[in-house]
């Protein structure tokens, strides 16, 4: 199954990336993005279906949740495609 982005979930992920290249050695954002793409992978799963967002918003849009570290992805299955939606950075948590 195939993983796209909405672009606020692109955009985050860029950002994110970025933050680590900066604070680490170059080339770890690029490192980051490809451990977090293959932990989405384990997800993106045929024929499994994931239960709606705790969060109220994210429910009302029907999509489901799943947590990366401290942070929050949103996401829908639609045909043979997983979407993100939001990712969501523990720090904006409230």
């Amino acid at each position: 199954m195939k993983i796209a982005y909405s672009e606020e979930a692109r955009s985050t992920l860029f950002e994110i990336s970025d933050f680590v290249d900066r604070v680490n050695t170059e080339g770890a954002g690029e490192r980051w993005t490809k451990r977090f793409t293959a932990w989405l992978q384990s997800f993106a799963i045929s024929n499994v279906s994931y239960s709606f967002c705790n969060d109220e918003y994210f429910a009302s849009l029907n999509l489901s949740c799943i947590n990366y570290n401290d942070g929050i992805v949103a996401f829908k299955i639609e045909d043979d495609l997983f979407v993100v939606y939001e990712i969501v950075r523990g720090s904006l948590l409230t």
